[in-house]
């Protein structure tokens, strides 16, 4: 048997009326003034994908009783020992990342580009005289051209909404033109009684948009404000990876 972890809270035990990964009894272990939810798991027994969602309804229960740190889907440990071994070697580090989510919701942006990007949009005409090698180039410059021409709009994109959520730029994580189609991954850590009404701003400044269209969602347990190291992740120590998740 391990454990599936789910949440880092602070101690003492919260009252959480919630169950576990498929309605399982859902665990706390506590140690240095912090505590871990977890699932009881066979090893042998397989997740599913439909668990991914199962495990964002315990998130989900646990943050709405208590700041919370999510745990990434498929960290488990061997056994309690384990899991109160994280706690007492990253205590510190996990004090000041749940006092940065505490009273905090997570927000998440996505802005898609309309049109296609400089790589599939038409091209300017190059010279038929020209040799293959000078097409090349001229090609070649031009899709250097409009993937910059991109990058700096998304950039602007990312301070207009920066700008409109009026928020210190250390509670925002973002990225830009991270595939063809994504102009701006944004996302927000904001005060829990307000996301409502920076929802309703977002979108009503998404509306006015002519070169993105906008996604918005949340509230969320703060996902991606839970890292307290560069891998953005609270399961390091004695925790592993559940063996057979992801699946191949």
């Amino acid at each position: 048997m391990r454990l599936i972890a789910h949440a880092i809270t602070p101690a003492p035990r919260p009252r959480v009326a919630v169950r576990g990964l498929r309605g399982r009894p859902l665990e706390w272990l506590e140690s240095a003034g912090l505590g871990i939810w977890s699932t009881r798991w066979d090893t042998a027994e397989p997740l599913a994908r439909d668990d991914v969602l199962d495990h964002h309804r315990v998130i989900e229960g646990i943050c709405a009783a208590t700041p919370c740190l999510p745990v990434r889907f498929g960290t488990a440990f061997a056994d309690a020992a384990a899991a109160r071994a994280t706690l007492d070697r990253r205590s510190d580090a996990l004090r000041d990342a749940l006092a940065r989510v505490s009273g905090r919701s997570e927000i998440a942006v996505t802005l898609l580009w309309r049109e296609p990007s400089g790589d599939s949009a038409p091209r300017p005409p190059v010279d038929d005289a020209a040799g293959p090698g000078r097409r090349f180039l001229e090609e070649r410059q031009a899709r250097w051209s409009a993937s910059d021409a991109r990058r700096r709009q998304a950039a602007e994109l990312v301070e207009r909404l920066v700008a409109t959520l009026a928020v210190e730029p250390a509670l925002v994580r973002h990225e830009i033109c991270s595939s063809e189609r994504v102009a701006v991954s944004l996302a927000v850590l904001s005060p829990t009684d307000q996301a409502p009404d920076q929802i309703a701003s977002l979108r009503r400044f998404l509306a006015g948009l002519s070169d993105v269209t906008g996604v918005v969602n949340g509230p969320w347990p703060p996902y991606t404000f839970a890292g307290i190291d560069e891998s953005g992740g609270v399961s390091a120590g004695s925790a592993t990876r559940l063996p057979g998740w992801p699946p191949a």
